[in-house]
């Protein structure tokens, strides 16, 4: 956690009406839960205090346990000391091993000062169009920026204002937990989401996959129809509808066994066997009306509007 005065965040004049309300710092609400990160965000001489939150919760789940089938005990897993038996979590320590069975404990204190005054800090290094950034990088952890304190307001809100209307997004580094992370960081309406990134050395390259896909000649009625289809099925998303109900699933199956009812029977899903041409044809016929349908009530309805318009003229 940074400590660093008012002093070091660059002032920038703003008229305070401006400032985004939901930026104002404050008791966490309800949902938010406790801050998993807190430091400086920096941009050259800019530095600014915040808070990161975790951006998804960990939804409520039946979990299997693994049981000794002789019996149904469940097993087990202990922390154990070949001298001295089991080991409570309290008395384990980190250790380097110097040689061969050999090891020097090294304690946390010891280790955050190893810790340059940059490893403490968010530090933005690079800006990039948005959405520039190959999805493979994508680590699975994201946090959510927020300004910690009333010193950080203006300039976090003057940060995340730019970002917008450059459409921008930033790459930068941080120690959040060890080792040393790249980040992505780009504007989310009013705060901040930042991204865990891999490495571009950990991801493997696809070249030698490409080259196991041998060139095709497309059709001139395939392709075409394929932008058809795409284009009748490219709608908003409704994001509600889609959720996991695998725990749902679970629990059914369960309360099934305990009242000795069979389960379910999965539905049927058999599908015509197609040609290419064919399926594609069928399935942009059956897309089209669901794509249709709204435009045609809109195209209704200013038909309508204008009608009437026409009549009290």
């Amino acid at each position: 956690m940074s400590n660093a005065s008012p002093t070091a965040i660059t002032p920038i004049a703003a008229d305070p009406a401006s400032v985004p309300s939901a930026a104002v710092p404050g008791s966490a609400p309800a949902g938010r839960g406790r801050a998993s990160w807190s430091g400086l965000l920096r941009l050259s001489l800019v530095a600014v205090p915040v808070k990161a939150y975790a951006a998804t919760s960990t939804s409520s789940e039946s979990r299997c346990h693994q049981l000794h089938a002789d019996c149904g005990q469940r097993v087990r897993y202990e922390k154990h000391c070949p001298l001295h038996g089991k080991v409570d979590g309290g008395a384990i320590v980190s250790g380097y091993e110097y040689a061969k069975d050999q090891y020097l404990v090294l304690d946390d204190a010891e280790l955050d000062r190893l810790r340059p005054a940059a490893d403490r800090a968010l530090s933005l290094e690079h800006f990039l169009d948005a959405g520039q950034v190959d999805p493979a990088l994508y680590a699975g952890r994201s946090l959510y920026l927020l300004p910690d304190g009333p010193a950080a307001l203006l300039p976090f809100a003057v940060l995340v204002q730019a970002l917008h209307a450059r459409r921008k997004w930033a790459v930068g580094r941080v120690v959040l937990s060890q080792p040393r992370q790249v980040v992505l960081v780009r504007p989310r309406e009013r705060l901040l989401a930042l991204h865990v990134l891999h490495y571009p050395a950990q991801v493997r390259s696809s070249a030698a996959l490409e080259g196991d896909i041998r060139s095709a000649t497309i059709p001139e009625a395939e392709s075409q129809l394929a932008g058809v289809l795409l284009d009748a099925c490219s709608q908003a998303v409704a994001w509600s509808d889609y959720r996991d109900d695998s725990a749902e699933q679970l629990a059914a199956l369960i309360d099934a066994k305990l009242q000795g009812r069979p389960p379910a029977p999965e539905a049927a899903h058999e599908r015509p066997i197609l040609s290419l041409l064919e399926a594609l044809k069928q399935s942009v016929a059956a897309a089209q009306p669901r794509a249709l349908a709204p435009q045609s009530k809109a195209t209704a309805s200013r038909t309508g509007k204008t009608k009437a318009a026409r009549r009290s003229a």
